[in-house]
């Protein structure tokens, strides 16, 4: 029987994990339900042990949650207070990023914010949470672009700690559609000031992206 390459394990590992990571954002694991390793592992057709890789990995993304003699289970969502509390301090972190990114003349960000905007106005939404993952991990790529060509390491730690975007995809579950249009049409505002250097624009921009996403989630969610 010939060996798995090294190659062959990290692909087997990421499609477990983006197989976990849509079943999690498509509530067909739902929050707090108990991981079953031996169930999944049997319906994957893999052992046990890269199953427990991805959901370390998972665990530290807080998406699923340890809990000692008992194994894994699914986080619970934020609640209000909770997601707003994480919008607050995004608006933080985000507007303090476009202000050094202005300030030091690191324009050369947009040369990934741009295209990565159009991608985001391509994607074809249909039926499958698919769609809804690829928006959300281009949107995550653009705040964290901005975010990172700020070149404060601890600005930049603080907001990849937050795992701000995967809490938001949850929340696309309960809201039943995702704001393509209008989060693009704000990064086109945020890419215009940073392209000005107008920093109270970019800030201006940055405050109503995520004020307007966070009004877009509360108000449409599916009870």
């Amino acid at each position: 029987m010939q060996k798995d390459t090294d190659m062959d394990k990290v692909i087997r590992t990421e499609y477990i994990y983006n197989y976990l990571k849509e079943k999690i954002f498509g509530w067909e694991l739902s929050p707090e339900k108990k991981i079953n390793i031996d169930q999944l592992s049997r319906e994957l057709n893999v052992s046990p042990i890269p199953l427990r890789e991805v959901l370390s990995r998972l665990h530290s993304e807080k998406l699923v949650i340890f809990e000692p003699n008992k194994g894994y289970r699914v986080s619970g969502v934020l609640d209000d207070k909770r997601m707003t509390d994480m919008l607050e301090t995004r608006i933080l972190i985000e507007t303090q990023a476009v202000r050094s990114v202005i300030r030091s003349g690191r324009l050369q960000v947009l040369d990934e914010m741009v295209p990565l905007t159009e991608r985001i106005s391509a994607i074809r939404m249909g039926g499958s949470y698919k769609e809804v993952l690829e928006f959300n991990q281009l949107d995550q790529q653009f705040h964290y672009l901005m975010v990172n060509a700020a070149g404060n390491s601890f600005l930049t730690d603080a907001y990849v700690g937050m795992h701000c975007h995967l809490h938001i995809a949850r929340f696309y579950h309960m809201r039943g559609e995702v704001d393509q249009q209008e989060a693009s049409a704000e990064h086109q505002d945020i890419i215009e000031a940073i392209r000005l250097r107008d920093i109270y624009r970019a800030e201006e921009a940055v405050i109503n992206h995520i004020k307007d996403a966070k009004s877009r989630l509360f108000e449409k969610r599916i009870h």
